[in-house]
């Protein structure tokens, strides 16, 4: 696959209380999804809380494993860092995450199928909004590649490093890191960011 760039953050306002104690977690939909395209944190972790377990069992319906289902979990929560929907269903983000981890399920699942069988018609056709990791791993220059996450911030680099060298899921960078796990995720995809500014410097300088 493909690089993609990612999407624009819209511009948006922090809320007025922003300073003061926000109860994150009865605030709603939309102000959440506001706030996190706007940088906050908390808003992320608040919103991968509410829907993290429903959406790996609704994952696992699909693909009866529960490992597999975490991934997926954890793949829709990338999407929506890096392109939040433009438009919520009465406010409510639900509709948007459900969907996607039912497309990403069953994309998974038609892969798993492959892998067993070898039959090549169960494979989905690529798809161009491939994940941050996903496209980390497109490019193949590891000697470069290297060097731009030896740049980094520690505190994303420590991600960077757990996730793509040691295979480490995000839950487990978590702990190792004594993080919240959604803060894992948005280090990652702020990891991302970086990298390919980087890369698409490195480019062209070679032009």
């Amino acid at each position: 696959m493909s690089a993609r760039e990612i999407s624009q953050v819209r511009p948006i306002s922090l809320p007025h209380s922003a300073g003061k104690d926000i109860d994150y977690d009865q605030t709603s939909d939309h102000l959440l999804v506001d706030w996190m395209c706007n940088g906050d944190t908390k808003a992320f972790e608040a919103i991968f809380r509410r829907y993290e377990t429903r959406l790996v069992a609704y994952a696992a319906r699909y693909i009866n494993s529960l490992d597999l289902a975490k991934d997926v979990c954890q793949e829709v929560f990338l999407k929506l860092i890096a392109k939040p929907p433009a438009n919520l269903v009465y406010n409510n983000l639900g509709p948007w995450l459900f969907k996607v981890t039912r497309n990403l399920a069953i994309d998974k699942r038609r892969r798993r199928k492959f892998e067993i069988t070898g039959d090549e018609s169960s494979l989905p056709e690529a798809r161009e909004d491939c994940t941050p990791l996903q496209t980390l791993a497109d490019l193949n220059d590891a000697e470069i590649i290297r060097e731009m996450v030896n740049n980094l911030p520690e505190d994303l680099r420590d991600v960077v490093e757990l996730r793509i060298d040691g295979d480490v899921p995000f839950k487990e960078i978590a702990l190792i890191l004594d993080i919240p796990q959604g803060t894992a995720l948005w280090r990652m995809h702020r990891a991302v960011g970086l990298l390919r500014q980087q890369w698409r410097g490195y480019e062209a300088e070679q032009l």
